[in-house]
C-alpha cells in the first residue's frame, strides 16, 4: 500500500529501528495505548511514556509531521476514516463514469492487498495453518462473514478441527471453551470495528491462542493483540467498502497451503471423494 495509505500506527512500526532508545520507548507506549495517547497534550503523552516533551517532538518529526499539533490532526483524520460508512463515504459529484471507476477500484484494492503481503510472513502463517494439530477457529464480522466462511471452506477440506465460528455470542462461547494454547484464532475486522470481535480476540489472546488478524489500513484494536497482521486495501469508488483485496488474500493462502500440504490433502480428498460417493452425488461447492 502507499505510505500515504497506512494508519500511522503502521508507520510508527515501520519507522522503529531509526529511532534512538528514549524514541523507542515513547513510540511502544504510543502503539500500546494506539491512538488516545497521542490525542493527549505532548506534555501527558512525555509522562506517561516517562520521557521529555522535546524526544515527543522529535519522534513526531520522524514520522513525517511538522509538529505535535499536525500529529494529533493525522490521528483524528485516521479516527474518522476507520469510522466511515456509506452514508458519509456516499458521493453524487462523481467526474468518472460509474463503472469505469468501480472496475479502477476493485483492481486497485486487490493489487495493493496482494503487494502488502510480504512473503515471510505468508511462509509463517501457511506453516502454522498447515499444524493439523492445533485447532483452528474463524471469526467473520457483520459484513466480512462471507469471507470468512470463504476461508472456512477451504481450509476444512484440507485439515480437521477447522471451526466457524457464531455471530451470536453465546453460541461463540461455546464453541471456543475447548480453546487452548497454540491454536489458531483468524479474524476478520474492518472498519467500522465491532466490539464482539476485539473481545473474541482479547479473549483468545489469553488463553495464549495464536491469532492471525485480517484487516483494513487503518487496522483493527485487534491488531495490538495479534501475532500475524494483514492489511487489507477496503476502499472503493462506491460508498460501500470492498472485500476483493481481502478475497484475493483468503484465495492465495489457500493456494499455498494447497501446495505446501498436497500430498496429506491429496489423500483427504480422495476419502471424502469416496466417502460422498457413497452416500450422494459430489458436488464439491458444498
Amino acid at each position: 500500500m502507499a505510505e500515504s495509505e497506512q494508519s500511522m500506527k503502521m508507520v510508527v512500526a515501520n519507522a522503529m529501528p531509526s529511532f534512538t532508545r528514549s524514541e523507542k520507548q515513547a513510540a511502544r507506549v504510543l502503539l500500546a495505548h494506539y491512538p488516545m495517547i497521542g490525542l493527549e497534550s505532548i506534555t501527558s503523552f512525555a509522562k506517561a511514556a516517562n520521557v521529555s516533551a522535546a524526544t515527543i517532538q522529535r519522534l513526531v518529526q520522524k514520522l513525517g509531521c511538522d509538529g505535535y499539533p499536525e500529529f494529533r490532526q493525522k490521528l483524528r483524520d485516521e479516527i474518522a476514516k476507520s469510522h466511515e460508512s456509506p452514508l458519509t463515504l456516499y458521493r453524487s459529484d462523481e467526474q468518472v463514469p460509474a463503472a469505469t471507476a468501480l472496475r479502477q477500484s476493485l483492481v486497485t484494492a486487490l493489487e495493493r492487498t496482494l503487494d502488502a503481503v510480504e512473503p515471510a510472513e505468508l511462509a509463517k502463517i501457511i506453516a502454522l495453518l498447515s499444524e493439523n494439530k492445533r485447532k483452528i477457529y474463524i471469526l467473520g464480522g457483520t459484513f466480512t462473514y462471507p469471507v470468512a466462511a470463504h476461508l472456512h471452506f477451504h481450509l476444512r477440506k484440507m485439515r480437521p478441527a477447522v471451526t466457524l465460528l457464531e455471530s451470536d455470542m453465546p453460541r461463540r462461547s461455546d464453541s471456543m471453551l475447548d480453546m487452548r494454547k497454540n491454536d489458531i484464532l483468524i479474524v476478520f475486522d474492518i472498519r467500522r470495528y465491532q466490539p464482539d470481535s476485539v473481545l473474541t480476540a482479547k479473549w483468545a489472546a489469553e488463553r495464549r491462542a495464536t491469532i492471525i488478524l485480517f484487516t483494513d489500513q487503518w487496522m483493527s484494536e485487534i491488531a495490538t493483540v495479534a501475532d500475524h497482521v494483514l492489511r487489507c486495501e477496503v476502499q472503493a469508488s462506491t460508498p460501500w467498502d470492498t472485500l476483493v483485496g481481502i478475497t484475493g488474500l483468503v484465495e492465495l493462502i489457500s493456494s499455498s497451503l494447497d501446495t505446501v500440504t498436497w500430498p496429506s490433502l491429496k489423500t483427504r480428498l480422495e476419502a471424502l471423494d469416496k466417502l460422498r460417493g457413497e452416500t450422494f452425488v459430489p458436488d464439491w461447492h458444498q
